[in-house]
């Protein structure tokens, strides 16, 4: 590790041992290797890349110190400041690392502008973006929660069109007002592959959440559809249970058609992978369709003795 690396990180140690559970030095940690790998592929100084990310959640610190929240990254520069100066971090990188800590935080989902003229700030920001998705960020978004004390799930709830920091109705409405929303906000391209993956992951956990949540209520009909976060759930009697299920999960495009009352009429998977010998077209009721939407889908189609008995779809705009 780089020397000057060496004294940032150990200073972020001993500041960061107030931090929640959410954004500790692990956290610091992912998103300075991330950010590292970013800056490299993207032609920038991995060093400046790392020292940003070890900085660029002083706000927390800041918080935990305060005991308020939320607290802006900008508006914890002067501890930033310190330990850059502390730490001997050269002049030169000051610039783009406080660059980097201001882009922190920042989404175009809350309306605000994203400038990727600084290839430092947009690989801190695309790290940092890419540790709250995932398995990971969906880890991190529960304990953060927990912490908030957000309830798991209020589906009576509406989601924010406009993101705000701080408090949500739930951990869930958190993963579709922010986590699932990332993957847009992505500045660079090596960021844009890697977040393609750990969405897909979200919208299975968010499809598997929402399953067993209905399943655990009042008895639910054979087809769920939710139009503001555009989930589709689709389950077929459970039949034979000694029958193994087979989980495929992808991402193509979708065609939903929807009757006069705006329930789903049926289904149009229109990027099937080969390996599937199953139809594309799923006919969900007898009303006949009004109008279609379409889509990027993030889908699971689970299959027992290769025929569909049910289907998770999140709808994703064009």
């Amino acid at each position: 590790m780089n020397p000057i690396l060496e004294k940032v990180r150990a200073r972020v140690v001993v500041d960061f041992a107030t931090a929640d559970s959410a954004h500790d030095i692990g956290h610091v940690d992912r998103v300075a290797a991330l950010a590292g790998e970013i800056a490299a592929r993207t032609g920038a100084d991995p060093r400046i890349a790392q020292v940003a990310a070890y900085v660029h959640d002083y706000h927390r610190v800041e918080e935990a110190r305060q005991n308020r929240r939320p607290i802006r990254p900008e508006d914890a520069c002067a501890a930033v400041l310190d330990v850059l100066e502390g730490c001997g971090v050269p002049q030169d990188w000051h610039p783009p690392i406080l660059r980097a800590v201001e882009l922190t935080g920042r989404y175009r989902f809350a309306d605000e502008e994203l400038d990727d003229g600084c290839a430092i700030a947009a690989a801190v920001h695309d790290a940092d973006n890419l540790d709250a998705m995932g398995a990971i960020g969906i880890g991190r978004a529960f304990a953060y929660g927990g912490l908030l004390g957000e309830p798991l799930w209020d589906p009576g709830t509406a989601l924010k069109e406009v993101y705000q920091e701080g408090e949500t109705s739930s951990v869930l409405a958190h993963l579709y007002e922010k986590l699932i929303r990332l993957e847009q906000d992505m500045l660079t391209e090596p960021a844009r592959r890697m977040a393609a993956d750990r969405a897909l992951l979200l919208h299975r956990f968010a499809a598997g959440f929402r399953s067993e949540w209905d399943r655990g209520q009042a008895a639910g009909s054979r087809v769920q559809w939710d139009s503001r976060t555009r989930f589709l759930s689709v389950e077929e009697p459970r039949g034979d249970a000694d029958e193994p299920v087979v989980r495929v999960s992808f991402r193509g495009q979708v065609s939903l058609a929807l009757d006069e009352k705006g329930l789903p009429a049926e289904v149009h998977l229109l990027d099937v992978p080969d390996l599937l010998a199953t139809g594309a077209r799923i006919v969900l009721s007898q009303e006949r369709p009004h109008h279609h939407i379409k889509g990027i889908g993030d889908i699971e189609l689970q299959l027992r003795k290769n025929h569909p008995v049910a289907l998770h779809l999140h709808l994703r705009s064009a």
